[in-house]
């Protein structure tokens, strides 16, 4: 500020939904090439959306992000990254932006097991969870049903819920008893840490509940995961259902495991939480053999 001309330089790979101060900074340079009055140089070099691999289409796309490929940057130093997360890939390699660095569900595999025509049938049986976010501002309820003739599943978001200061555990809990209603619902998971209050309104309603917390929790996150690798569980291509999941963080257990992290996602990942929850009871298996000794 005390310099006649003063000029400030900042020089950064792509960022995610959290970069508040690169974003804003776009955000300037978009509305100035529009027409808006701002001394601001915006100065990109970003790949194509591109299909990452050791392939010639991948290195026509990494030459619009380094255009100084094979001049200072030799092509070896990037070919040793391709093992890397796909979010590092994109925001270090390509500068492209992602929702989410190291998501917990590689958007790619997320999108490819995307079908909207997928919708849920009131005869069969439904599992649903329910979550809140920490701040208790956000809610969602989820739903899962087994997909017949198939070892797949299907996913779907019923229902959001929001609250500027707190949701409202009993106006909740009234909407997910009508949900409940509307299906041959088994019962309906939560965490005690989130949804207890919730939860316990159900109850006397005859609804049944189940609480998923620690160790089970991170067995469902696992059994989700699992599930979207190998393209058992499908879901219909929510935008918010989208945007929750590709936010969601991992957060490592002790003993090797892992978890959905609600504070250290930085977002809204009810959704994503309630998903691993019905996804217990969706990848359980549908008959148990019994061991004679004798």
């Amino acid at each position: 500020m005390s310099a006649k001309n003063p000029m400030a330089i900042s020089y950064s790979n792509a960022g995610d939904q959290h970069s508040v101060i690169l974003n804003s900074l776009r955000a300037r340079a978009e509305a100035a090439i529009a027409g808006n009055d701002d001394k601001i140089g915006w100065f990109e070099w970003s790949a194509p959306d591109v299909e990452i691999g050791d392939t010639p289409e991948f290195w026509d796309a990494v030459r619009y992000s380094n255009p100084s490929l094979g001049y200072t940057v030799h092509p070896d130093n990037l070919r040793a990254i391709l093992n890397d997360d796909e979010s590092t890939i994109k925001t270090e390699v390509l500068c492209r932006w992602v929702n989410v660095q190291n998501p917990a569900i590689n958007p790619s595999a997320w999108e490819a097991i995307a079908d909207k025509k997928i919708k849920l049938d009131v005869e069969a049986t439904t599992w649903m969870a329910i979550d809140l976010s920490p701040d208790r501002r956000s809610g969602c309820l989820v739903a899962a049903q087994q997909i017949e003739n198939s070892d797949k599943f299907k996913v779907v978001l019923l229902e959001t819920y929001s609250n500027p200061v707190n949701i409202d555990d009993k106006q909740m809990a009234n909407s997910v008893a009508d949900w409940v209603k509307k299906f041959h619902t088994e019962t309906v998971a939560y965490s005690r840490q989130t949804a207890g209050a919730v939860a316990t309104r159900l109850i006397p309603g005859g609804i049944s509940v189940t609480p998923i917390d620690g160790a089970l929790y991170g067995q469902s996150c696992d059994e989700m995961l699992s599930a979207v690798i190998s393209g058992r569980l499908v879901h219909n291509d929510n935008p918010e259902m989208n945007k929750q999941v590709l936010s969601a963080v991992k957060l490592p257990f002790k003993d090797g495991g892992w978890y959905l992290g609600r504070k250290v996602s930085n977002a809204t990942i009810c959704a994503a939480v309630a998903m691993a929850m019905v996804s217990h009871f969706a990848t359980r298996p549908e008959s148990e053999a019994d061991i004679v000794f004798g």
